[in-house]
């Protein structure tokens, strides 16, 4: 492993371990790049003629989680597919169990975030 390998995405997977209403879920996660996020994001814009922009948080979420989630397995028993009969049938409160698994759409900034700081040589 060189010092570059922490600007790149795996090829890996990870497992997290979640509990939900006394059971063990365990939710195996791959990782996703810069450049996949700002696909997904991308795709969630909505363009109004009169020059709106809005934003579909649940197309988001679904994205996000279809390219995200490898599996889900409750007690061993395991999550035939993750698409989008899962996410109809997905009830509200697991779903937000699995929201915080999704990264942040948009960041916090600050105006500070807007100017580059001067490097000291």
């Amino acid at each position: 492993m060189s010092d570059l390998d922490v600007l790149f995405t795996g090829d890996g997977t990870k497992v997290e371990e979640l509990e939900f209403k006394g059971k063990k879920v365990q939710v195996k996660l791959r990782e996703i790049s810069w450049s996949e996020k700002n696909k997904i994001l991308n795709k969630c814009f909505i363009y109004q003629s009169s020059g709106e922009i809005n934003f579909n948080f649940d197309q988001y979420n679904k994205e996000m989680l279809k390219k995200l989630v490898v599996s889900i397995s409750v007690e061993g028993s395991v999550v035939p597919e993750i698409n989008e009969i899962f996410f109809a049938r997905l009830n509200s409160s697991f779903g937000s169990v699995l929201e915080k698994l999704i990264p942040k759409a948009f960041e916090e900034l600050n105006a500070s975030d807007f100017f580059v700081k001067k490097q000291d040589s």
